[in-house]
């Protein structure tokens, strides 16, 4: 937890036009990220280097890249899907590009938002700005294709220790959570979330044990949920409402402890959260937020010098020890910094947070949500 605290920002980039839309870190290469612009832009950056590995020319408007994820199997390959209809696979080193999904001359109407790969089962999946979700093999041969919200799936995650499970969030209000095995309609969901102020930006499994759920709304909240039930556990105040001209605010796991991320966009009309200044509400600094996920405690803000921004999206590499933040066309990464006065012992540098103990996801506790859905909708029924 005392890393986060001694974060500062140790590099800078601005290799693009327009804003920044997707950022992700390569798994076994921990240097090294892809990042993504709304121009459909894609830099492969490792950040021992001066300058980006490999750059890929976008389309430019209407060519936004809405996510990305590398291929565990091949170092070079990247799965992206874009606003320009397609949901692909890129070779990063020729640019050969393997399209699984496209909506052709519709994509001006219809497009790919979000998606995830499953490379345990060997599945791919990718919802649409219409709300459906496509299920495919990792060869690309569909399986089925279902309207699972009624409007644009902003974010969909298989989890990672239960691969048959996976969540959906939507600007429907709702996140949902599903048995990839069962799914005829939205009837079929395990569990239903519904968010009462407004859409659901992402629906994020914590990495490192996979029971605790972290949703980040458009407006004000975000609310974690605890498996394998997931009832509500926590609900934490924090400014970051919807804006068209920024990238959505998606708050992010640390990737060893319970600690959330996010970046603040300050409100005048919003009151309530931590960190916040009571006296002028929207005055406050522009920071990137860490609270405790366990009960909602803000451990602390950071506020990059002669950086104004937004931090609209903020990801750890897989060991934590380098934060990416994005605001508009630029990138900044973050690494603890420790003066010779404060350095902590070795016990105490990234302690734990001591989380309750919980049940780990397996088949057996498919029976548990099946138990919790037939209770809800008995009590639909009185």
């Amino acid at each position: 937890m005392q890393c986060v605290q001694h974060l500062k920002v140790f590099k800078t980039a601005s290799p693009f036009d327009r804003r920044i839309t997707s950022l992700v870190w390569h798994p076994k290469s921990l240097t090294t990220l892809a990042v993504g612009s709304k121009g459909g832009d894609i830099i492969l950056w490792n950040h021992q280097h001066e300058s980006h590995d490999v750059f890929i020319q976008g389309l430019g408007a209407g060519g936004s890249i809405q996510a990305m994820k590398f291929d565990y199997n091949e170092d070079n390959h990247l799965y992206t899907c874009s606003i320009d209809g397609t949901f692909c696979r890129r070779n990063l080193r020729s640019n050969q590009v393997t399209v699984y999904l496209n909506t052709g001359e519709d994509c001006f109407n219809n497009w790919y938002t979000s998606f995830d790969v499953s490379f345990t089962g060997g599945l791919l999946l990718a919802g649409d700005n219409k709300g459906y979700v496509n299920l495919l093999t990792k060869d690309g041969t569909p399986i089925w294709k279902q309207r699972l919200h009624k409007s644009k799936v902003h974010h969909i995650e298989f989890h990672t220790g239960t691969p048959w499970l996976f969540a959906t969030s939507s600007g429907d209000n709702f996140v949902r959570l599903w048995d990839v095995r069962n799914i005829k309609n939205t009837e079929s969901a395990l569990v239903e979330l519904k968010h009462e102020k407004g859409g659901v930006n992402s629906a994020y499994f914590s990495p490192a044990h996979g029971t605790r759920l972290l949703i980040t709304d458009q407006h004000s909240e975000l609310k974690i949920f605890s498996g394998p039930l997931w009832n509500l556990e926590t609900k934490i105040l924090h400014p970051h409402r919807h804006f068209q001209h920024i990238s959505p605010i998606k708050a992010d796991w640390h990737p060893l402890e319970d600690i959330v991320v996010v970046g603040r966009y300050p409100d005048p009309k919003f009151t309530g959260s931590q960190g916040m200044d009571t006296f002028n509400p929207g005055t406050e600094p522009r920071t990137v937020d860490f609270f405790d996920a366990s009960d909602g405690e803000l451990i602390c803000q950071l506020e990059p010098v002669g950086q104004k921004g937004i931090m609209c999206l903020n990801r750890f590499d897989q060991l934590g020890n380098i934060l990416a933040s994005a605001h508009g066309a630029h990138i900044l990464l973050w690494a603890p910094k420790y003066s010779e006065t404060n350095i902590p012992s070795t016990s105490d540098i990234c302690q734990s947070v001591q989380a309750p103990m919980r049940r780990p996801l397996t088949m057996d506790n498919d029976n548990d949500l099946k138990k919790k859905k037939r209770n809800t909708s008995s009590r639909k029924q009185k």
